[in-house]
């Protein structure tokens, strides 16, 4: 067992953590700042996913054009949890959607990039002391150093000489992991699709939700534990999902008003949306083919 986790460990080091480590080093030749390297690192991974990205965002966009039909799906079945499942699931696979998978398909393409920067930054340059040892793991055609570069973020010594720590190291600060955490909540928060008032959320919407508060947390013990560039690089990832996810599908579930009901069991946001939704039904079938040929 030993040997077959050490194999996978040189396979993933080949293949990820080598790989990340010589664009890393690349990277800080050219700009001269390790901060700004693993930004440019992070935009090129995410301009990389770009097309699957969207194909992600426009699924999830159709998954929220789908919602009023789960709602009558709803009202047709109020008490049999299994009826609204199948029926819902039933519909999902009539227009090939998989909302959960538009949710969480970008975050597990990215996490072996994750780990290979974990790598990287963590078993690589937190044991490195020389230009020498950096040197024996660049590629042959990459110009070799001659001095021991930089990792520290430096961006905030103008505020205090004494305002700076290494990217390799977990930040002293913890103000990268709370931006990481609170970045990740945003973008999740934004993935969910509206719910109608009045209704409750599928199983799936349901299992997407709890996601959107386990993942921060993750997210957060992770770049609070271990090196500071993870955070680094996880905050500029979700802040680039962010703008992708707004001008794709707008703000999503981040600006959901409350659910208010008076005093005699009325409900407010139903008051308020129910004629509306019955002039747009009769055509929202037809709009989510369309949106789905797209």
């Amino acid at each position: 067992m030993g040997q077959l986790l050490g194999q996978f460990g040189y396979l993933f080091n080949l293949i990820f953590t080598y790989p990340i480590f010589n664009l890393l080093m690349v990277l800080e030749r050219l700009i001269g700042d390790f901060g700004l390297a693993i930004i440019v690192l992070t935009l090129i991974v995410k301009l990389i996913l770009l097309p699957l990205t969207l194909k992600q965002l426009k699924s999830m966009k159709a998954t929220q054009a789908l919602q009023p039909q789960i709602a009558e799906i709803k009202k047709k079945h109020p008490k049999d949890q299994k009826a609204q499942m199948e029926a819902t699931q039933a519909l999902y696979k009539e227009y090939g959607m998989n909302p959960l998978a538009g949710s969480c398909l970008p975050l597990l393409i990215q996490m072996p990039v994750l780990f290979g920067l974990f790598y990287a930054l963590s078993a690589v340059l937190r044991n490195a002391h020389t230009a020498s040892d950096i040197n024996k793991l660049l590629y042959p055609f990459i110009p070799k150093f001659t001095y021991f570069p930089d990792i520290n973020l430096n961006w905030f010594t103008f505020i205090s000489s004494t305002w700076h720590f290494s990217l390799g190291a977990p930040d002293p600060t913890h103000i990268l992991p709370i931006l990481a955490a609170l970045a990740t909540f945003v973008q999740l928060r934004m993935s969910q699709p509206k719910t109608p008032p009045g209704t409750t959320p599928d199983p799936t919407q349901q299992q997407m939700k709890i996601m959107q508060y386990i993942s921060p947390l993750m997210v957060g013990y992770f770049g609070w534990n271990y090196a500071a560039g993870l955070a680094l690089y996880w905050t500029v990832s979700s802040v680039f999902a962010i703008f992708q996810q707004y001008f794709v599908t707008g703000w999503g579930s981040l600006l959901v008003a409350p659910n208010l009901t008076s005093k005699n069991g009325n409900n407010n946001n139903n008051n308020n949306s129910n004629a509306s939704n019955n002039k747009s039904y009769s055509g929202d079938r037809s709009k989510e083919k369309k949106l789905l040929a797209r």
